[in-house]
C-alpha cells in the first residue's frame, strides 16, 4: 500500500524547505562572518582571549564570549597582592587594583574579582589536601607502629 501526499501536504513541505534553506544560508553567512571577525581580533594582539559560541535562542545570531586571561605581568601583581592579603579585596581597591593592572593589558573589575575569588578556592584546596596527606602520613606510620608489636591470639574452647 503506498501513501500518496495531498496537494496542501507538498505545497507545506515545499515551505519548509524553502525556510529551512534560508535558515541555512543565514547561519552560514553568520558563521562565515564570526571567523571573520575571530581572525582580525586575533591579528590585533589579543592571542590571550579565545572565543566560545553560543547560541541565542531569540535571535538566532552567534556571540562570541571572550574569556580573560592575565598577562605575565598581571599574573605576578596578582599573586603578590593575595600573598600579602588573600581576602578578596573591597570594591574600591578592586577598582585601583584594576587600574594598576590595565597599564598591562586589557581587565575589567569582575576579572579582578573573580581571580582572587578562584584564587583563594585554589589555596583553600591546596591546604585541604595537603593536611588530608599529612593525616594520611601519621596514620599509616600508627599502623606499621602497630604492626611491630606482636598480638597475642585468643585461644578458642575445643568443639569436639
Amino acid at each position: 500500500m503506498m501513501m500518496v501526499m495531498t496537494e496542501e501536504q507538498i505545497e507545506i513541505l515545499r515551505h519548509q524547505i524553502v525556510a529551512y534553506t534560508i535558515i541555512s544560508d543565514q547561519l552560514r553567512e553568520m558563521y562565515n562572518s564570526s571567523i571573520a571577525q575571530q581572525e582580525d581580533s586575533f591579528g590585533k594582539g589579543q592571542e590571550d582571549l579565545y572565543c566560545d559560541p553560543l547560541m541565542q535562542s531569540e535571535a538566532h545570531n552567534i556571540a562570541w564570549r571572550q574569556r580573560w586571561a592575565p598577562t605575565p605581568a598581571q599574573f605576578q601583581i596578582l599573586e603578590k597582592l593575595f600573598i600579602q592579603d588573600s581576602r578578596t579585596p573591597s570594591k574600591q581597591k578592586i577598582k585601583e587594583i584594576t587600574i594598576a593592572l590595565a597599564q598591562h593589558g586589557p581587565i575589567a573589575e569582575s576579572n579582578v574579582h573573580n581571580w582572587f575569588q578562584n584564587r583563594k578556592a585554589k589555596s583553600k584546596k591546596k591546604k585541604k589536601k595537603k593536611k588530608r596527606s599529612a593525616s594520611h602520613q601519621s596514620n599509616t606510620t600508627d599502623s606499621e607502629a602497630e604492626a611491630d608489636i606482636p598480638k597475642k591470639k585468643k585461644k578458642r574452647p575445643n568443639s569436639d
